[in-house]
């Protein structure tokens, strides 16, 4: 199982990998392109075990409620509660900064206690792109060598007599050529170092033309790759290369894959059957009203879990509240009040306890 790899590659006793600091917030994955298990927040210094094409195998060490930790599960001696996302912080008090979220029902090693709060360790996959990039090395400053001086011409083994002006009024004065400009030997190296391009992951590749991408090899066309795009290739049968590429499209534009989705969830639905849409996903739009912090009075939410106080979805009455990850919590903070957005989420509690408020996990924002 994808876990118990997880679980062998880093001993229990010490952290593989030198200590970074993610550039960007990061989705963790217990195998490339697996399920999520935990959501890294930017600025966080995860210890980097190994990378594998566009992705890296991290593991990121904290404290978290020790209330919240279940039995073992698979290979690890300990795990997340059903409950909800557990928050993994910098040091042993509520107050420590927020280093992760694990998801329910996640393996987790533990490494110490300190009053109510166990130390544990994660190990992960996430994007390659989320750590820092490798600084360019810069190119050798060229040396210019000195320009030649010109060898005195020969002297003549005869010498003419001597022609005055005077003498000779219709010699005209005898012109220099100008002397050629010193080609200098380290214009070639400026123009190799003007011409160096950002440094790529190991493996990329470019589209040498423009071309079109398939579903699988002879299959359906679903897109275009431009000429010059940079490509990761992540396998290659027999003439054909499986790509993985990069790029930005409006969250507008994008819908859910998930096969769990509720297109036509309302949030009366939510609340009607719980146990059914338990778990569905949903694209909604609703109206941003505040940004709160949960408290005891919601057993269902994480101690101080960030949440956005909503109305609808579209012109539906109803309260919601949409927990914010780390990886959306500066975006959230940024929403004014009666903002509207396009927001996807999975539904925790379609009807939380005490007022039947669906409980949403936010997956994505997009203002309308």
């Amino acid at each position: 199982m994808a876990l118990a790899v997880l679980g062998s590659i880093v001993p229990a006793g010490a952290t593989a990998g030198a200590q970074t600091a993610l550039s960007a917030a990061a989705e963790g994955h217990n195998a490339p392109g697996g399920v999520v298990v935990l959501s890294l927040s930017a600025g966080t210094k995860v210890a980097v075990v190994s990378t594998k094409g566009a992705n890296a195998l991290v593991t990121v060490e904290g404290w978290v409620d020790a209330s919240r930790l279940a039995g073992a599960l698979d290979t690890f001696p300990a795990s997340v509660d059903s409950k909800a996302t557990l928050r993994v912080r910098g040091s042993a008090s509520a107050t420590g900064a927020i280093l992760a979220e694990l998801h329910p029902r996640i393996g987790v090693r533990t490494l110490g206690k300190s009053g109510t709060w166990t130390r544990i360790r994660r190990s992960a996959w996430i994007p390659a792109s989320a750590l820092p990039k490798p600084e360019p090395v810069a190119a050798p400053k060229a040396v210019t060598a000195p320009a030649k001086t010109a060898a005195p011409p020969p002297a003549k083994a005869t010498e003419m007599p001597r022609v005055t002006a005077a003498a000779t009024p219709q010699v005209k004065a005898a012109v220099t050529p100008p002397a050629k400009p010193a080609v200098t030997p380290a214009a070639p190296a400026q123009a190799a170092a003007a011409a160096t391009v950002a440094p790529m992951f190991p493996g990329a590749m470019s589209a040498a033309k423009t071309t079109k991408l398939l579903i699988a090899p002879g299959g359906a066309v679903v897109g275009e790759l431009a000429q010059a795009a940079i490509v990761m290739p992540l396998a290659h049968d027999h003439g054909w290369a499986k790509v993985r590429v990069e790029a930005w499209v409006p969250d507008a534009d994008l819908s859910p894959a998930d096969s769990s989705l509720g297109s036509r969830l309302s949030a009366a639905d939510l609340r009607a059957d719980p146990e059914a849409t338990h778990g569905k996903t949903v694209q909604w739009d609703v109206q941003i009203l505040s940004l709160q912090i949960a408290d005891p009075l919601r057993p269902e939410m994480a101690r101080d879990e960030p949440y956005l106080l909503a109305k609808g979805p579209g012109a539906e009455d109803a309260l919601l509240y949409l927990a914010v990850p780390p990886s959306l919590l500066a975006q959230a903070k940024a929403l004014p009040p009666l903002t509207r957005v396009l927001i996807t989420a999975r539904v925790r509690s379609g009807h939380s306890e005490p007022v039947g408020i669906p409980i949403l996990d936010l997956r994505s924002i997009s203002k309308r």
